[in-house]
This record gives structure tokens, sequence and C-alpha cells, in this order.
């Protein structure tokens, strides 16, 4: 009898503990108090961080020309960026009754503020979202050309739709691309500049290369979206020949330098590094993610090759931007 009921009593605590265990295991749902916590936090995080970063950026203007690094002047203009969208936001936060306004931007425009404000897990849902509109140019322009051109041969030259099947389905479109360099730029000059495009697909090139949320569509005019992409063009070009040796680069200054282009190549990796390095900025850690050395390699080829085309195409004038930015997501190998 007494050895029944030992066997039952610890029945009776082995399953005690194993619903213990069980239950710890379960995840805990954060309460709308840690939330809150938690985006107060990072908010302040956010605003020492643009505070420290100002502080960098006088250093920096006190220093030799000759001494001021690429990392500098990336530097300098996105904290510039970040002054220009930073400073409607609080003056909207100072406005009696309209300063509650201000926070709907941190929830519906979040791209808006600036980069120190931005959560680390925002990073990754912007650049999905931008790749995938990146991936969505070429059907777009294909649908666009049908409504502007027909299938005759133009200027001599095979039409821009069977270059673009030959680019898609050739083993190396980099070899293609490369090689079709001056006339195809000249022909897309000619036949597709920025002007001729409907406001659909600009708005789709605008956001796939700078980042744009929805206020685009309601604020910017045609002519804003053309003069943003051909700024765009004029500094990447600046930008490349200060790169110098990619093999060099960080696995973030590599990650940066390929969104900064419209490059979207393991998106997922691409996202983790972003994320990783804005917890480093606003936590002032130094923590490193271990990246597959062949999404390493891939990453410096891409960039390595689209730096090449850009290079080439730079020789001749006009600069065909609107041939640079078909072309980018043809250069990528899904």
């Amino acid at each position: 009898m007494n050895n029944l009921y030992l066997l039952n009593y610890s029945h009776h605590v082995i399953y005690s503990n194993f619903r213990l265990i069980s239950s710890s295991l379960t995840p805990v749902k954060p309460t709308v108090i840690s939330r809150i916590r938690y985006v107060l936090k990072h908010y302040w995080l956010g605003s020492k961080l643009l505070y420290n970063n100002y502080r960098a950026i006088q250093g920096i203007k006190k220093k030799d020309e000759n001494s001021v690094t690429r990392i500098d002047k990336l530097s300098q203009e996105q904290f510039r960026y970040d002054i220009r969208v930073g400073i409607p936001f609080v003056t909207l936060f100072n406005i009696p009754i309209l300063g509650y306004l201000a926070p709907l931007i941190a929830l519906f425009a979040p791209k808006y503020l600036p980069s120190t404000l931005i959560m680390p897990t925002q990073q990754i849902t912007f650049l999905k979202d931008d790749a995938k509109t990146s991936s969505s140019i070429i059907d777009s322009f294909m649908k666009f050309n049908k409504t502007q051109y027909n299938d005759e041969t133009i200027y001599g030259m095979i039409p821009v739709i069977q270059f673009i099947n030959q680019v898609t389905t050739s083993d190396d479109p980099y070899k293609i691309i490369i090689s079709s360099i001056p006339e195809y730029s000249i022909l897309f000059s000619k036949c597709y500049p920025l002007s001729s495009f409907s406001r659909e697909h600009l708005l789709i090139l605008h956001k796939s290369v700078l980042h744009s949320s929805f206020l685009a569509r309601f604020f910017l005019s045609n002519y804003s979206l053309e003069a943003q992409l051909e700024m765009w063009q004029y500094k990447t070009l600046i930008d490349d020949k200060q790169i110098g040796n990619i093999d060099k680069l960080s696995p973030y200054e590599l990650v940066s330098s390929l969104y900064k282009r419209g490059l979207y190549l393991h998106v997922n990796d691409m996202g983790t590094i972003l994320e990783n390095q804005q917890k480093n900025n606003l936590n002032k850690t130094n923590e490193i993610i271990e990246i597959n050395q062949k999404i390493l390699n891939d990453w410096k080829q891409l960039l390595y090759q689209w730096i090449d085309i850009h290079k080439k195409l730079s020789k001749y004038n006009p600069i065909s931007t609107t041939f640079l930015l078909h072309i980018s997501p043809l250069l990528v190998k899904q």
C-alpha cells in the first residue's frame, strides 16, 4: 500500500514538473506596457544617436579635404537627409493639437523618420518591400513597351524586348549587358527617356533605388521623380569611384552599397546584416554576424559587375540613366 502511495505521489510530482517545464517553454507575449516602454526606449536611443552623429559630423567638417574618407562622405550625406526629414517631424510635434499627429508618421510612414529612429526589424521590412518592387521593374517595362512600340527593328538593331529576353535567358547576363554598351544605352536614351514613362513606372524605379514610401505618390511630381533619379545616378557614379577595393568592404558596407544601387541578392541575409548594424548603432555594440562565404562572394561579384557597367556607361554622353535602372534587376541572378 505504501509503495502504491509513493508511486501515485511520484507520478503526480513528475506530471506537475512536466506541466511547469512545458509552460516555461511557451513564449510569453509582451504586454502593452512593455511594448510602449520598448518603443520609448528605442526613440530615446535613436535621438541620442542622432545627436552623437551631429557631433561626429562636426569633427568631419574640421578634417582636411584630402583626409575625408568615403565613409565620412556617406555619413555626411545620411546626416543631411536625417536633418531634412527630422525638422518637419520635430516642428509638427511642437505645434499645439497638431503635434498629436507626429506619432502617426512613425506608424504609417517610418521611412520618413531620421535613420537613427528606424527600428532594426523595420530595416528588414523595408528591404524586402523594395526588393519586391525591384523585381517588378522588367514586367512593368514590358507592359509599357507594348503600348508604345511595336516589334519592328529600331535604329537597325533588334528590339529592346528581344534584348531583354536575350539577357534573361543567358547564363552570363553581365557579359551580354557590358557588350551592349554603347549601342543599347543610346537606344534607351533615344526611345525610353525617363520623361516617356508612365507615373506608375517612375514610382517603381524611384522606390527600387531611392527607397521611397507611398507618400511619394502623393507629394512628388513626375518631374521631381525624374530629377531625383538623375541625381541618384550622378551621386552613385561618384561613390563608385570612391569604393576602391571591393574585397576590403565589410559585410555591412557591401550590403549598403548594393542597397544604394537597387541590387537585391540573398535578400534575407542582406536584411540580417542591416538589422544587426542598426542594433549595434543603437546599443553601441560591435556584434558580428557570420555570413556564408559564398554569399559574400556573390555580393562582391554583383557589386563589381554593376560598377564596371556604370563605369563603361559613363564614358558616353549623355549617360543613360534609364538603361542603368533597367539592367540592375536583369543583372541579379535569382
